[in-house]
């Protein structure tokens, strides 16, 4: 059996703001928070067991992260999912990624993702992906860029890149949620091989393409969800309420169309 925290790092100490943000944000990347719900400081700090100052501290940090927006009248919402955010995700990680290809390597750190590679490789050829696969297959995946982007020296475009990864695995759980096609992962295997063997332009092929499979398969699944789409549930009404479906071209609380 596979042991899915054997290469996840250690959590640092952190102070309440930083804990709060984090559990927002793991709340609204697998869409417990979905996609244009309100929110409450007050709901959220008394379900997720935080106070309402580091909440209030994280929904800011949030917003400048793109996760939420807030308005005058309407206080604080999760991020829509639009068109217009898809091809924004994907021209940044156009310009971005392309960084990862120029790292320096120390030992520990080729050994390191060696080690993540062979996992992907061997979870990739398994009969059936799907389920906890699936999910560790991408944290697997994560854990490959996170190395790169740890040995880039830029503290700023690092944390720009894990918005950006966290924004799109959003979109991916979605709209993977609301429909049967799943987002097949792409060979980071041969990419790390590339990368580690000074092919560069090898390394940053593999990056655009991968890119342009994730921005295909959210474009077609948007567009797909805008003549028929279940509006995003509360996750407090979840279980009992049943999907609203809408007319060709209207919005719903969880798609803006653009």
């Amino acid at each position: 059996m596979l042991d899915q925290d054997a290469y996840a790092s250690p959590t640092p100490p952190q102070g309440k703001g930083e804990a709060a943000e984090r559990a927002l944000r793991n709340a609204i990347v697998h869409c417990v928070l979905a996609p244009g719900e309100r929110l409450s400081e007050v709901e959220l700090a008394r379900e997720f067991d935080l106070g309402r100052g580091a909440v209030r501290t994280a929904l800011a940090r949030l917003q400048a992260s793109g996760f939420v927006s807030s308005a005058a009248r309407s206080g604080w919402s999760v991020a829509p999912v639009s068109a217009s955010e898809i091809r924004e995700l994907c021209a940044a990680r156009r310009q971005l990624e392309p960084l990862l290809c120029n790292v320096t390597l120390g030992e520990r750190e080729t050994a390191h993702l060696r080690n993540l590679a062979e996992m992907h490789l061997a979870l990739t050829h398994r009969q059936e992906i799907g389920g906890d696969i699936l999910s560790t297959v991408r944290r697997c995946e994560r854990d490959i860029l996170e190395c790169l982007s740890g040995r880039l020296g830029m503290p700023i475009v690092a944390g720009w890149l894990a918005d950006l990864w966290d924004r799109s695995a959003r979109l991916v759980n979605f709209f993977e949620a609301s429909g049967p096609v799943r987002l097949m992962p792409a060979d980071r295997a041969r990419f790390v091989e590339a990368l580690l063997d000074g092919r560069k332009a090898d390394a940053g092929q593999h990056l655009a393409s991968a890119n342009g499979a994730l921005e295909v398969y959210l474009l077609d699944r948007f567009l797909e969800s805008g003549a028929k789409v279940g509006a995003a549930k509360s996750r407090r009404t979840a279980d009992r309420d049943t999907p609203i479906h809408t007319q060709p071209g209207k919005s719903t609380p969880g798609i803006r169309t653009v």
